[in-house]
């Protein structure tokens, strides 16, 4: 946690740029039922997914692309949109737990790929929240020194859920974006919060290790187990109120004083418990479940970036003196947030 604010540096999301959702393929409820056998009239998920989870369709990744693909896409993009960055850019973060090349510095690779000429290079993992861990690092890396930097989230969680696991495969999304982040005097940064519990690691993992030895790959292997399930949940929970408070507290703000918050998506319902539970206005809390779904780590900063395309280009009605959330907290169990203030 950032106990002593005052000096530290300022920054702002220049560009952004998600990859192309319109090239995946886009499953509503009723398909989705259809492929694992499901009734799609009266059957009590759907109702589930509709009402209790708010989620109505997900995009899936092909089965011939990956989340590196996604990331090529999306980092692609905001080249397009900013070609500055592949000078102007002092670091490139990559990240993902679906990485599907663990031995390779991916973000090295991308930066060889399109010619980033002076950025430094590094993965980051820690499950849904690594998304605003790499916030954090940006800004630490821009008190340093650095101008600024891109960073960017890829996952493609739908390879890697049980099929027979429905809670979880129909919750889930794939997806990408990236991100230019740069010093700016136009904001201050009030506060962070990062921690990990342990000993819950493995309620939400993948068992099976990489490579798999001659003639054992099975691909039930790759899906996602949970172990701890009633702790795991309990303990999301718990630490996304606690760690939102505690974010909150340090940065000597109100839950009513937020204007924009900008979470990891669950499920519709535990978002606006949580908004609650702090304080926060139902109207501050940006939520795009309904047609994502639970992207893992992308899915934060795609919130952002359908928030302001929604609010128009006056930067998301980001007014002086108003406080910007972004908070994440995912099974493993890990959680990072942190709190701009408009100047």
């Amino acid at each position: 946690m950032l106990i002593n604010h005052k000096d530290a540096v300022g920054f702002a999301i220049t560009d952004i740029a998600t990859c192309d959702f319109e090239a995946l393929e886009q499953v509503d409820n009723s398909e989705l039922l259809r492929r694992f056998g499901r009734s799609t009239g009266s059957d009590r998920v759907s109702r589930f997914l509709v009402q209790e989870m708010g989620i109505e369709r997900r995009h899936l990744c092909p089965p011939d692309k990956n989340a590196l693909d996604l990331a090529r896409d999306a980092l692609g993009r905001l080249v397009r949109q900013c070609p500055r960055v592949l000078e102007d850019a002092d670091f490139l973060i990559l990240c993902g737990i679906s990485n599907p090349m663990p031995v390779t510095t991916t973000s090295a690779l991308l930066a060889g790929e399109f010619g980033f000429r002076n950025a430094s290079c590094w993965d980051l993992k820690s499950g849904c929240s690594t998304g605003v861990l790499a916030l954090i690092q940006a800004q630490g890396w821009m008190q340093a020194g650095a101008r600024g930097g891109v960073i960017v989230c890829a996952e493609t969680l739908s390879k890697f859920s049980d099929p027979d696991v429905l809670q979880m495969s129909a919750s889930v999304g794939d997806g990408a974006v990236a991100l230019f982040v740069e010093r700016s005097q136009d904001w201050t940064l009030k506060s962070v919060v990062h921690g990990t519990d342990a000993s819950l690691a493995r309620s939400m993992i993948v068992n099976a290790t990489f490579p798999p030895g001659p003639g054992e790959y099975r691909p039930e292997d790759y899906y996602f187990t949970f172990n701890q399930k009633p702790e795991g949940i309990e303990a999301i929970g718990r630490y996304w109120v606690s760690s939102l408070r505690q974010l909150l507290e340090n940065a000597g703000i109100s839950g009513a004083d937020v204007q924009h918050y900008f979470a990891h998506q669950v499920d519709a319902k535990k978002n606006a418990a949580v908004a609650e539970a702090c304080g926060l206005r139902r109207e501050a809390v940006a939520t795009n479940f309904s047609d994502f779904g639970n992207m893992g780590c992308p899915t934060v900063f795609i919130n952002y970036h359908r928030w302001q395309q929604k609010r128009g280009a006056g930067g998301a009605d980001f007014a002086p003196g108003a406080p910007l959330v972004f908070h994440a907290v995912g099974g493993g169990v890990s959680w990072a947030g942190l709190c701009l203030v408009r100047r």
